[in-house]
Protein backbone atom coordinates (compact mmCIF):
# COMPACT_ATOMS: atom_id res chain seq x y z
CA UNK A 1 0.00 0.00 0.00
CA UNK A 2 1.20 3.54 -0.91
CA UNK A 3 1.97 6.00 1.68
CA UNK A 4 -0.38 8.76 2.04
CA UNK A 5 2.29 10.84 1.69
CA UNK A 6 3.37 10.32 -1.97
CA UNK A 7 0.32 10.83 -4.37
CA UNK A 8 2.15 9.87 -7.35
CA UNK A 9 1.62 7.38 -9.23
CA UNK A 10 4.36 5.09 -10.45
CA UNK A 11 4.05 3.06 -13.76
CA UNK A 12 5.14 -0.29 -13.28
CA UNK A 13 7.57 -0.78 -16.39
CA UNK A 14 7.98 -4.71 -17.28
CA UNK A 15 10.96 -5.80 -18.89
CA UNK A 16 10.86 -8.86 -20.66
CA UNK A 17 14.81 -10.69 -21.28
CA UNK A 18 14.90 -13.84 -24.30
CA UNK A 19 18.16 -14.38 -23.99
CA UNK A 20 19.60 -16.84 -21.35
CA UNK A 21 22.67 -15.38 -21.77
CA UNK A 22 24.70 -13.96 -18.81
CA UNK A 23 26.39 -11.60 -21.46
CA UNK A 24 23.33 -10.68 -22.60
CA UNK A 25 21.36 -10.55 -19.74
CA UNK A 26 23.37 -8.18 -17.55
CA UNK A 27 23.39 -5.15 -20.35
CA UNK A 28 19.99 -4.68 -19.05
CA UNK A 29 21.46 -3.22 -16.29
CA UNK A 30 21.34 0.48 -17.36
CA UNK A 31 17.93 0.13 -18.99
CA UNK A 32 16.58 -0.48 -15.14
CA UNK A 33 18.78 1.88 -14.10
CA UNK A 34 17.47 4.60 -16.23
CA UNK A 35 13.94 3.64 -15.95
CA UNK A 36 13.81 3.95 -12.15
CA UNK A 37 16.12 6.98 -12.23
CA UNK A 38 12.98 8.07 -13.83
CA UNK A 39 11.03 7.55 -10.60
CA UNK A 40 9.19 4.20 -12.29
CA UNK A 41 8.99 0.64 -10.71
CA UNK A 42 10.56 -1.70 -12.49
CA UNK A 43 9.57 -5.52 -13.02
CA UNK A 44 12.17 -7.25 -14.92
CA UNK A 45 11.68 -10.74 -15.82
CA UNK A 46 15.17 -12.36 -16.27
CA UNK A 47 17.19 -15.84 -16.51
CA UNK A 48 19.52 -14.30 -14.04
CA UNK A 49 18.57 -13.09 -11.61
CA UNK A 50 21.72 -12.63 -9.37
CA UNK A 51 22.76 -9.50 -11.57
CA UNK A 52 20.76 -7.51 -9.49
CA UNK A 53 21.38 -8.73 -5.86
CA UNK A 54 21.79 -5.96 -3.84
CA UNK A 55 20.15 -3.61 -6.01
CA UNK A 56 19.92 -0.11 -4.10
CA UNK A 57 16.17 0.35 -4.81
CA UNK A 58 12.91 -0.74 -3.62
CA UNK A 59 11.17 0.21 -7.01
CA UNK A 60 12.64 -2.69 -8.87
CA UNK A 61 11.50 -6.03 -8.72
CA UNK A 62 12.75 -9.54 -10.47
CA UNK A 63 11.53 -12.05 -11.68
CA UNK A 64 7.59 -11.99 -9.84
CA UNK A 65 5.48 -11.43 -12.84
CA UNK A 66 2.70 -13.33 -10.90
CA UNK A 67 2.17 -10.71 -8.69
CA UNK A 68 1.84 -7.84 -11.17
CA UNK A 69 -0.54 -10.16 -14.03
CA UNK A 70 -2.31 -8.96 -15.75
CA UNK A 71 0.22 -6.35 -17.03
CA UNK A 72 -1.44 -2.85 -17.43
CA UNK A 73 1.10 -2.21 -19.91
CA UNK A 74 2.91 -3.93 -22.62
CA UNK A 75 6.16 -4.95 -21.72
CA UNK A 76 9.63 -4.14 -23.13
CA UNK A 77 10.74 -7.37 -24.79
CA UNK A 78 14.15 -7.56 -25.19
CA UNK A 79 15.56 -9.86 -28.01
CA UNK A 80 18.90 -8.35 -29.25
CA UNK A 81 19.54 -10.68 -31.96
CA UNK A 82 16.94 -9.24 -34.27
CA UNK A 83 19.70 -6.00 -34.60
CA UNK A 84 23.28 -8.11 -34.20
CA UNK A 85 25.02 -5.20 -36.05
CA UNK A 86 24.68 -3.23 -33.18
CA UNK A 87 26.16 -2.95 -29.49
CA UNK A 88 23.56 -4.71 -27.44
CA UNK A 89 22.19 -1.87 -24.90
CA UNK A 90 21.99 0.14 -28.46
CA UNK A 91 19.92 -2.77 -29.34
CA UNK A 92 17.45 -2.63 -25.92
CA UNK A 93 17.60 0.95 -26.06
CA UNK A 94 15.59 1.03 -29.64
CA UNK A 95 13.49 -1.82 -28.47
CA UNK A 96 12.41 -0.33 -25.32
CA UNK A 97 12.06 3.27 -27.18
CA UNK A 98 14.00 5.05 -25.03
CA UNK A 99 16.24 7.09 -26.99
CA UNK A 100 17.54 9.62 -24.55
CA UNK A 101 18.74 5.86 -22.51
CA UNK A 102 22.74 6.99 -21.84
CA UNK A 103 25.41 4.21 -23.13
CA UNK A 104 27.07 2.80 -20.54
CA UNK A 105 28.42 -0.01 -18.51
CA UNK A 106 26.63 -2.06 -16.28
CA UNK A 107 26.68 -1.96 -12.20
CA UNK A 108 26.78 -4.50 -10.32
CA UNK A 109 26.66 -4.22 -6.30
CA UNK A 110 28.15 -6.62 -3.87
CA UNK A 111 27.81 -7.56 -0.27
CA UNK A 112 30.61 -6.66 1.97
CA UNK A 113 31.31 -10.11 2.47
CA UNK A 114 31.32 -10.76 -1.16
CA UNK A 115 33.82 -7.80 -1.23
CA UNK A 116 36.19 -9.97 0.91
CA UNK A 117 39.31 -11.17 -0.47
CA UNK A 118 38.83 -14.85 -0.43
CA UNK A 119 42.62 -15.65 -1.81
CA UNK A 120 45.26 -13.85 -0.08
CA UNK A 121 47.76 -13.51 -2.79
CA UNK A 122 47.69 -11.66 -5.72
CA UNK A 123 45.75 -13.24 -8.88
CA UNK A 124 44.78 -13.28 -12.61
CA UNK A 125 41.57 -14.65 -13.37
CA UNK A 126 41.12 -17.54 -16.67
CA UNK A 127 38.21 -18.07 -18.01
CA UNK A 128 38.78 -20.14 -21.47
CA UNK A 129 35.73 -22.64 -21.02
CA UNK A 130 35.23 -23.54 -24.95
CA UNK A 131 31.59 -23.04 -26.58
CA UNK A 132 30.84 -26.57 -27.96
CA UNK A 133 28.97 -28.10 -30.47
CA UNK A 134 29.58 -26.03 -33.66
CA UNK A 135 30.56 -22.32 -32.27
CA UNK A 136 34.53 -22.66 -32.60
CA UNK A 137 34.56 -18.83 -33.81
CA UNK A 138 34.44 -18.06 -30.69
CA UNK A 139 37.24 -20.06 -29.14
CA UNK A 140 41.07 -19.61 -28.30
CA UNK A 141 43.20 -21.70 -30.17
CA UNK A 142 47.52 -22.23 -30.35
CA UNK A 143 48.25 -20.32 -26.98
CA UNK A 144 51.78 -21.57 -25.23
CA UNK A 145 49.34 -21.14 -21.77
CA UNK A 146 52.82 -22.22 -20.24
CA UNK A 147 54.45 -19.42 -21.10
CA UNK A 148 52.11 -16.88 -20.45
CA UNK A 149 51.57 -18.71 -16.85
CA UNK A 150 55.10 -18.21 -16.18
CA UNK A 151 55.05 -14.31 -17.58
CA UNK A 152 52.57 -14.08 -14.80
CA UNK A 153 54.72 -15.59 -12.04
CA UNK A 154 57.39 -12.82 -12.87
CA UNK A 155 55.18 -10.54 -12.17
CA UNK A 156 54.58 -11.49 -8.94
CA UNK A 157 50.61 -12.52 -10.14
CA UNK A 158 49.53 -15.83 -9.34
CA UNK A 159 46.91 -17.77 -11.70
CA UNK A 160 43.52 -19.05 -10.94
CA UNK A 161 40.83 -20.37 -13.79
CA UNK A 162 37.09 -20.38 -13.14
CA UNK A 163 35.27 -22.95 -15.31
CA UNK A 164 31.74 -24.50 -15.16
CA UNK A 165 32.44 -28.28 -15.64
CA UNK A 166 36.27 -27.66 -15.12
CA UNK A 167 37.13 -28.68 -18.49
CA UNK A 168 39.81 -26.93 -20.77
CA UNK A 169 41.78 -26.54 -17.55
CA UNK A 170 45.34 -24.65 -17.98
CA UNK A 171 46.44 -23.40 -14.40
CA UNK A 172 44.72 -24.43 -11.20
CA UNK A 173 40.60 -24.77 -10.83
CA UNK A 174 38.97 -22.75 -8.36
CA UNK A 175 35.35 -24.19 -8.53
CA UNK A 176 32.30 -22.02 -8.02
CA UNK A 177 29.05 -22.42 -6.87
CA UNK A 178 27.35 -19.62 -8.56
CA UNK A 179 27.81 -16.17 -11.04
CA UNK A 180 27.55 -14.24 -7.18
CA UNK A 181 30.69 -16.13 -6.58
CA UNK A 182 32.49 -15.31 -9.70
CA UNK A 183 31.87 -11.68 -9.36
CA UNK A 184 33.35 -11.67 -6.09
CA UNK A 185 37.07 -13.48 -7.50
CA UNK A 186 36.66 -10.98 -10.02
CA UNK A 187 36.14 -7.66 -7.88
CA UNK A 188 39.26 -8.78 -6.09
CA UNK A 189 41.39 -10.36 -9.13
CA UNK A 190 44.34 -8.03 -10.85
CA UNK A 191 43.68 -9.06 -14.23
CA UNK A 192 40.89 -11.04 -16.17
CA UNK A 193 41.48 -13.14 -19.14
CA UNK A 194 38.92 -14.67 -21.20
CA UNK A 195 36.90 -15.22 -24.19
CA UNK A 196 34.10 -12.52 -24.82
CA UNK A 197 31.55 -14.38 -22.13
CA UNK A 198 29.70 -13.51 -19.23
CA UNK A 199 32.68 -13.14 -16.75
CA UNK A 200 34.57 -10.73 -19.53
CA UNK A 201 31.21 -8.59 -18.99
CA UNK A 202 31.53 -8.83 -14.97
CA UNK A 203 35.34 -7.61 -15.47
CA UNK A 204 34.29 -4.77 -17.06
CA UNK A 205 31.71 -3.43 -15.38
CA UNK A 206 33.72 -3.99 -12.61
CA UNK A 207 36.61 -2.13 -14.03
CA UNK A 208 38.97 -5.07 -13.70
CA UNK A 209 42.08 -4.84 -16.65
CA UNK A 210 41.18 -7.36 -19.34
CA UNK A 211 42.50 -9.48 -22.15
CA UNK A 212 39.25 -10.27 -24.05
CA UNK A 213 39.22 -12.92 -26.90
CA UNK A 214 36.48 -12.39 -29.42
CA UNK A 215 37.28 -14.24 -32.29
CA UNK A 216 34.38 -13.71 -34.96
CA UNK A 217 32.74 -11.43 -32.69
CA UNK A 218 32.61 -7.51 -32.93
CA UNK A 219 34.20 -6.09 -29.59
CA UNK A 220 32.52 -2.97 -30.64
CA UNK A 221 28.99 -4.64 -30.40
CA UNK A 222 30.11 -5.89 -27.24
CA UNK A 223 31.90 -3.11 -25.13
CA UNK A 224 31.57 0.49 -24.92
CA UNK A 225 35.30 1.48 -24.94
CA UNK A 226 38.71 0.08 -24.37
CA UNK A 227 39.30 1.44 -21.09
CA UNK A 228 41.99 -0.93 -19.03
CA UNK A 229 41.07 -3.48 -22.10
CA UNK A 230 42.84 -5.41 -24.81
CA UNK A 231 40.50 -6.89 -27.96
CA UNK A 232 42.20 -9.99 -29.35
CA UNK A 233 41.21 -11.15 -33.13
CA UNK A 234 43.19 -12.73 -35.42
CA UNK A 235 43.30 -11.21 -39.39
CA UNK A 236 40.24 -12.87 -41.25
CA UNK A 237 38.59 -11.82 -44.82
CA UNK A 238 35.09 -11.81 -43.64
CA UNK A 239 36.63 -10.08 -40.08
CA UNK A 240 32.87 -10.04 -37.42
CA UNK A 241 30.87 -12.34 -39.65
CA UNK A 242 29.31 -13.59 -36.33
CA UNK A 243 27.00 -10.46 -37.00
CA UNK A 244 25.76 -11.32 -40.21
CA UNK A 245 22.87 -13.67 -39.77
CA UNK A 246 19.98 -11.86 -37.72
CA UNK A 247 17.70 -13.95 -34.89
CA UNK A 248 20.78 -16.29 -35.13
CA UNK A 249 24.00 -16.95 -32.99
CA UNK A 250 26.78 -16.52 -35.60
CA UNK A 251 27.35 -17.56 -38.75
CA UNK A 252 29.84 -20.95 -39.66
CA UNK A 253 33.21 -19.89 -40.25
CA UNK A 254 33.88 -20.05 -44.55
CA UNK A 255 37.34 -21.22 -44.26
CA UNK A 256 37.09 -24.55 -41.56
CA UNK A 257 35.45 -27.12 -40.53
CA UNK A 258 33.02 -27.12 -37.25
CA UNK A 259 36.05 -28.60 -35.08
CA UNK A 260 38.85 -26.67 -36.59
CA UNK A 261 40.49 -23.64 -35.61
CA UNK A 262 38.99 -20.61 -37.66
CA UNK A 263 41.64 -17.98 -38.57
CA UNK A 264 39.96 -15.46 -36.46
CA UNK A 265 40.82 -17.19 -32.98
CA UNK A 266 44.53 -18.75 -33.37
CA UNK A 267 47.09 -17.02 -31.57
CA UNK A 268 50.53 -17.25 -29.64
CA UNK A 269 51.80 -16.58 -26.26
CA UNK A 270 53.42 -13.64 -27.25
CA UNK A 271 50.82 -11.77 -28.38
CA UNK A 272 49.08 -12.63 -25.30
CA UNK A 273 52.01 -11.25 -22.87
CA UNK A 274 52.48 -8.46 -24.93
CA UNK A 275 48.48 -7.91 -24.00
CA UNK A 276 49.23 -8.66 -20.56
CA UNK A 277 51.94 -6.22 -20.47
CA UNK A 278 50.08 -2.78 -21.26
CA UNK A 279 47.70 -3.37 -18.70
CA UNK A 280 49.73 -4.42 -15.24
CA UNK A 281 51.79 -1.96 -13.66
Amino acid sequence: MRSKKNSRCFILKTILVRNIGFGDNIWTEPLVRHLLAQGEEVLVQIAHPCIFDHYPSTRLFVNCLEKFFPMKNWPIDLKFQEMPRMHYLEAFRQQAGISDLPLSYPKLYLSEEEKQRKISHKYVIFHLDKYQNIQNFRNVYGVHWEKVIRYLRSRKLESIQISGKGLDLITTWFPTQDLRQVMSLIYNSELFIGLDSGPSHIAASMGIPSVIFFGSVNPKFRHLDEHKKVFLQSPCPWAHCYHEMPYSFGQLCRFVQEHEPPPCCIYDADRVIEAVSTLIQ
